[in-house]
């Protein structure tokens, strides 16, 4: 009986090898920067909620003396 000729492989061994080293490398070098991105995101969101929490403290301070002298203003008004 006749030998059946099979088509040769498409890549050699050494060649899967080195291109799932290259593959490895390249996902670990995305992995990496996403997880610089994920860091930087989030000190931002802190640095924004930081910054926020600030500016809210000053307008409730501002406000807060608005509404002691607007009462002050009132009852001497309705004093006179």
């Amino acid at each position: 009986m006749a030998k059946l000729l099979q088509p040769p492989p498409k890549f050699l061994p050494s060649e899967w090898h080195t291109a799932n080293k290259n593959q490895y490398h390249r996902a670990d070098a995305q992995r990496s920067r996403s997880e610089r991105l994920v860091a930087e995101s989030q000190r931002l969101v802190d640095e924004i909620e930081k910054t926020t929490r600030k500016s809210q403290s000053d307008v409730n301070k501002k406000l807060g003396r608005n509404a002691l002298a607007l009462t002050w203003c009132t009852t001497q008004w309705s004093m006179s």
